[in-house]
């Protein structure tokens, strides 16, 4: 990665450190996957005490994607993803999102991801197709 692409991706909405708007998402990884912890604040909600869905959806398809970045060195786009929701994230509660490597075929990878409580209750799940960049 060159030093131009680590500036960028230091702005990333979900992940980027710079960005005073993002999610500041701090990733781990292992062998076959990743994960990150989060807990969502009032500027986070939908409706009252709950976290609004599309940014569940973005924590899942981010930690997905991170996996790849970091497996390759480049961007991975989504082609598809489809989220299950089960539960509502609670304002305040804090959560661990996990994604793993399903299957690579070339440039196109097949990931899950889920979303769980401390409890290990999950509350969401993800299947996502992505494309690494050439």
């Amino acid at each position: 990665m060159t030093e131009k692409e680590a500036r960028e991706t230091n702005w990333c909405f979900a992940c980027g450190k710079d960005n005073p708007m993002g999610l500041h998402l701090h990733m781990e990884q292992g062998s076959d996957g990743n994960w990150a912890y989060f807990t969502p604040q009032r500027q986070h909600q939908s409706y009252d005490d709950r976290m609004h869905g599309g940014l569940v959806s973005t924590l899942l398809d981010e930690v997905m994607g991170d996996y790849i970045f970091k497996l390759t060195g480049r961007p991975a786009y989504t082609a598809k993803i489809e989220v299950r929701f089960r539960q509502a994230v609670r304002i305040g509660e804090r959560i661990k999102i996990s994604g793993h490597l399903e299957k690579q075929r070339g440039r196109l990878y097949e990931m899950t991801g889920v979303i769980t409580k401390d409890d290990g209750t999950v509350v969401a799940e993800g299947q996502a197709k992505m494309m690494s960049a050439k």
